[in-house]
C-alpha cells in the first residue's frame, strides 16, 4: 500500500521515486531492483521511501493509479462517437506507458491491476453501471475486467511490432465477445 497525502512535498517525493524506479527498470529486471537502487537514482531518503510506500511493488501501484487518473480525466473531456473509439483512445493512452505495462506483465503482477480497480471501484461503478445488477455481480465484473485488461496488455506487448494498435484491440474485443457469448450459451443449456 502507498501512503501519499495531498502534501506537495509528499507528491514530489513520490514522483521522484517513480522516476527512480523507471530508471532502474531500464537497467535491470524488476525482481533485482532494491530500494537502495531507487534511492541512488532519485536521492530520496530510505525513510521517505518507507513513509510513502510499503514496497517497490507499491510504487508500481501508485504509478498505475496516477496513469489511470490521468486517463480518466482525459476521457471525461472527450465525447466519443462510439464505444470502439473510446476503447481505442483509452488503449492508446495506456499503451504509451510501455515500461510499466511490460514490468507488470513480465512479473505477473496481476495484483497491481486488481488492487487499483478495487481502490477505484466507486468510480468504476458509475462508469459501468449499465453492465451489472448488484454489488456481488459488480465484484465479479471487476475481476473479469482486470483479467481482460491483463490479457490485453500481454497480447499487445507480444503483437505490437507486427500489428497496429487498432487491429490488436479489435482482436481482443472480438475474442472477449466470443468467450462471453460461449459462456452465456453454456449457461442457457
Amino acid at each position: 500500500m502507498y501512503h501519499i497525502t495531498d502534501d506537495v512535498r509528499a507528491r514530489k517525493s513520490a514522483a521522484l521515486i517513480v522516476q527512480g524506479l523507471e530508471q532502474c527498470l531500464q537497467e535491470k529486471p524488476f525482481e533485482k531492483i532494491r530500494i537502495s537502487d531507487i534511492h541512488g537514482k532519485c536521492y530520496v531518503s530510505r525513510t521517505t521511501f518507507y513513509r510513502l510506500f510499503d514496497s517497490i511493488q507499491d510504487v508500481l501501484l501508485y504509478e498505475w493509479d496516477q496513469i489511470r487518473d490521468e486517463t480518466m480525466k482525459a476521457m471525461e473531456k472527450r465525447n466519443f462517437a462510439s464505444k470502439r473509439e473510446e476503447i481505442l483512445y483509452f488503449s492508446k493512452l495506456w499503451f504509451s506507458h510501455e515500461l510499466l505495462l511490460k514490468t507488470v506483465i513480465e512479473n505477473r503482477l496481476y495484483g497491481v491491476l486488481s488492487e487499483s480497480h478495487m481502490r477505484h471501484s466507486e468510480e468504476l461503478k458509475k462508469l459501468y453501471a449499465a453492465y451489472y445488477v448488484n454489488d456481488e455481480q459488480f465484484h465479479c465484473f471487476i475481476y473479469l475486467l482486470t483479467s481482460m485488461i491483463f490479457a490485453s496488455i500481454a497480447y499487445y506487448l507480444e503483437e505490437k511490432d507486427k500489428k497496429p494498435i487498432d487491429e490488436i484491440m479489435l482482436s481482443v474485443c472480438e475474442n472477449a465477445a466470443t468467450i462471453i457469448d460461449t459462456w452465456k450459451a453454456g449457461l442457457a443449456k
